[in-house]
């Protein structure tokens, strides 16, 4: 797993300019052992970038976009003539994403070696624990090189991204979760969910999608407007439970390569999470924040803005406490526990995100090194999925456009707009926005629907 640049001492430098000991950095996505849905992925792992440090080596599927690295460097102060870019030879169905057949590909164990020359090898990290990467960490003979690699090896990524297991190691742990089980059978999973819908709407999770996109509501009651769900089912009885179940297990269980989570959903409440990075000295807390969804995910604020004291302080002791309990197994790498607020004031958790998430590069780079010193005291980010509706021509497009209207990022007054990451492909660029408070936040994000929204497309 990827270790944050700030958690290493710096190597020194050769008469070459490039330090003598050198980091793989891999830009790869959801291991194959569990999602087969995510195609292209070419462009959201380009985020990549933002972890960057002078002498790394970048593994991509494809090549950066150059405009995009020339602006994430601009702000980092990462020179970026003294990175290596390995992109190993495409595989047919797998040109976007890193799979594990082109990690394998000899042709490129033959780049990086070339690409490391003389150098140390100091870490094999990755955005996502596969043992696609463990596998090429022994090839390098950097497998001490690699934190957690014998967890990772074992497949451990699969169990710190799972929400099944979420809910055993939780129970377990003493963290507090909503009510509900682990759906080991069709019948297991109909007998929980018609138990719990004597008390109020039930949410079924598939076990390894992200962003509410695995996530159906039943009810017995009318049907409401999801939140953090694809849709609301009505079901009157068992009988329409089971009919459901059975309709829907194929998908629920990824073809088999999952047990569904079934939960007590709780409507109106607030979605918190909290990240720790898991070393071998140990467990620190790394960043907080609050998650949007309209349905689905669509946007974070950081750090988490008006929660009480008491609250914030239950969702890190909790998420410590997982945290803890991976740590004692052997997982290193970013912890991102999500949770729910009830209107209660109850904290509930959800899930954990065993990975570098869409959240470990805004706070852990864009606010502690971009923003500096006074993330979190005087400025606040607001991070934003590119809104449906908007549409731009390219990333160098997106960022004259907010220049020219003066939105840009501005390292003086330490406020803006800052791009994410690199060209969706098709019609946006994720962006943050960097203000002294949320309520600033929110107006400039509005700023931003003139020169997007639909019939307003800037030229290339």
């Amino acid at each position: 797993m990827l270790i944050l640049p700030a958690d290493r001492a710096k190597a020194p430098a050769s008469g070459t300019g490039h330090p003598r000991a050198a980091r793989i950095l891999i830009g790869n996505d959801f291991s194959e052992d569990v999602r087969t849905d995510r195609g292209w992925t070419g462009w959201w792992v380009q985020r990549l970038v933002w972890f960057a440090e002078p002498g790394d080596i970048l593994v991509l599927p494809v090549r950066p976009e150059e405009a995009f690295v020339e602006y994430v460097t601009s702000l980092t102060g990462t020179p970026p003539d003294s990175l290596t870019i390995v992109v190993p030879p495409a595989h047919a169905g797998s040109e976007g994403t890193l799979s594990p057949g082109r990690l394998a590909d000899p042709r490129f164990a033959r780049m990086l070696d070339e690409a490391i020359g003389e150098r140390e090898v100091t870490q094999v990290s990755a955005l996502w624990p596969d043992t696609a990467v463990a596998r090429l960490a022994r090839t390098l003979g950097a497998t001490g090189a690699t934190p957690g690699h014998g967890f990772i090896d074992q497949a451990g990524g699969v169990m710190v991204n799972s929400k099944s297991a979420f809910r055993t190691i939780a129970a377990g742990a003493g963290v507090p979760l909503p009510p509900g089980a682990v759906g080991i059978s069709p019948e297991a999973a109909e007998e929980s969910v018609w138990e719990l819908l004597t008390g109020g709407p039930v949410v079924v999770k598939h076990d390894f999608l992200s962003g509410g996109r695995g996530n159906e509501i039943l009810t017995r009651g009318e049907p409401f407007r999801p939140i953090g769900a694809r849709r609301v089912v009505r079901v009157s009885s068992r009988e329409e439970v089971r009919s459901y179940l059975g309709q829907q297990w194929e998908w629920l269980t990824a073809g088999g390569r999952g047990r569904p989570v079934v939960e007590r959903y709780v409507r109106d409440s607030s979605a918190f999470f909290v990240e720790f990075l898991v070393t071998d000295d140990g467990v620190r807390l790394t960043g907080h924040g609050e998650l949007l969804s309209a349905p689905y995910a669509v946007g974070q604020i950081m750090p988490s803005q008006g929660l009480e004291p008491e609250v914030l302080e239950r969702i890190v002791d909790g998420g410590r406490r997982l945290a803890q309990a991976l740590h004692a197994i052997g997982y290193r790498g970013i912890l991102g526990p999500d949770t729910i607020v009830t209107p209660e004031r109850d904290v509930l958790f959800t899930e954990y995100n065993g990975r570098v998430t869409g959240s470990t590069h805004i706070y852990g780079r864009i606010g502690a090194l971009v923003v500096g010193e006074g993330f979190g005291r005087d400025r606040v980010i607001l991070e934003r999925v590119w809104p449906e509706g908007w549409s731009t021509p390219s990333f160098p497009a997106t960022r004259e456009a907010l220049e020219k209207a003066g939105l840009g990022y501005d390292p003086v007054t330490r406020t803006g707009v800052v791009l994410t990451n690199a060209f969706d492909g098709t019609n946006g660029v994720m962006y943050c926005v960097v203000a002294e408070d949320l309520t600033a936040a929110w107006a400039r994000d509005r700023a931003l629907e003139p020169l997007f929204a639909a019939g307003s497309r800037q030229p290339a």
